[in-house]
């Protein structure tokens, strides 16, 4: 008789990041070896799965008939291609409906305001008579952003202080299909990681609060400090919003709280940035969870290990240090996490990252931090 594999098995990954990495890593600990799509042979993801396919994404389809589920690590996609795909009986996860919110965020703006949850006032963004219609109406400051998702080296929003700021974002992003949002009061940033199956099933992690500059995320904190009141409305919204794109896998809801209350910010449709801390504070990671929902198996508990945990990403600088060379000081800090993606270091690049758990956040924040500074050859401050 032919050795067959059960049918959970031919998982297809499409993606060349640390994402991808680390889904496939929570693959192959469930007994799954999934074929992975990457674009080059040096991409962290490929670096993790021998026997990597390293096609133009151009031969999605038929790398996808190889693969009972597929799934990807980021949105940049041809929806037409998946939506093709999905009609012709192929098993895509989140699902092309998650993806097109992800992708586009005027229509996730759109599809979201239509069901009742809270946005920034936005509109599109085509020429200086758009800009000058929303600046009458809310004024500055502002935020451009670009509608769809760009790539890792890709800057997506700009904070403008006045028209003149606003009209130079519009000419070097001219090439890009922008919209305007009003810029909120923010208190604090807060995502919600939730895991659904395809009958609805889902759960979340706890809320995590992150810290942004330069347009990147450079720590996290979970659980997030917010009352439970606020924490209980971010996870049910998230749930909701999860159901509504009708999601499989893990998704993310970002959002603003704001002196008025929560508002959603973005979606993204993929493990997140901000769930990365689930790999050692809670039983089971987002990135195996998302695998246990994409193949319709039970999801594992997602509740916090520990009180506190810290995560901070290490991102290249200008020096190009490279955080592997200095792997042996960064372990002698006893007590993190340690996860370096195999990139080659290049300002402002994502490099890996480092969680710290502890009783309180100051203490997990300090000795994340403290790995970190060491990773980078800095001196800890």
């Amino acid at each position: 008789m032919p050795n067959e594999l059960p049918s959970i098995y031919p998982l297809g990954i499409v993606g060349s990041g640390q994402i991808a990495r680390m889904i496939h890593s929570a693959a192959v600990k469930l007994g799954i070896t999934p074929r992975l799509m990457a674009e080059d042979s040096g991409d962290s993801a490929a670096l993790a799965a021998p026997g990597a396919s390293f096609r133009h994404p151009d031969a999605l389809a038929s790398f996808a008939e190889l693969c009972e589920v597929v799934t990807f690590e980021h949105e940049r996609i041809d929806l037409g291609m998946l939506e093709h795909m999905e009609a012709g009986g192929q098993i895509i996860r989140p699902g092309a409906k998650a993806l097109r919110a992800a992708l586009d965020k005027m229509h996730q703006r759109r599809f979201l305001t239509h069901r009742g949850y809270d946005f920034a006032p936005y509109a599109d963004l085509r020429g200086p008579d758009d800009l000058l219609d929303f600046a009458k109406m809310f004024g500055f400051p502002a935020v451009i952003k670009s509608v769809r998702s760009g790539g890792q080296a890709e800057r997506g929003a700009w904070v403008v202080d006045n028209q003149n700021d606003a009209l130079r974002v519009m000419a070097e992003q001219a090439d890009r299909e922008l919209f305007i949002e009003q810029f909120q009061p923010i208190v604090k940033e807060l995502v919600v990681v939730v895991a659904r199956r395809p009958g609805g099933n889902a759960r979340c992690y706890p809320v995590a609060e992150v810290t942004n500059a330069d347009g990147a995320c450079r720590e996290v904190r979970a659980p997030a400090a917010i009352g439970s009141k606020v924490a209980t409305e971010a996870m049910e919204k998230a749930r909701q919003i999860a159901r509504e794109l009708d999601a499989v896998g893990v998704i993310a809801v970002e959002f603003f709280l704001t002196t008025s209350g929560l508002i959603v910010n973005e979606v993204a449709a993929r493990p997140h940035n901000a769930g990365h801390h689930t790999l050692e504070n809670a039983p089971t990671s987002q990135f195996e969870n998302h695998v246990r929902a994409i193949l319709d198996l039970p999801l594992g508990p997602t509740h916090a290990l520990a009180k506190a945990s810290v995560t901070v990403n290490v991102i290249g600088g200008y020096e190009e240090v490279d955080p592997a060379d200095h792997l042996h000081e960064a372990l002698a800090v006893e007590g993190a996490s340690v996860h370096l993606y195999g990139k080659r270091p290049r300002s402002g690049r994502k490099l890996g990252h480092v969680t710290a758990l502890g009783d309180d956040m100051e203490q997990a924040r300090e000795l994340a931090r403290r790995t970190e500074a060491a990773l980078m050859n800095r001196r800890f401050q």
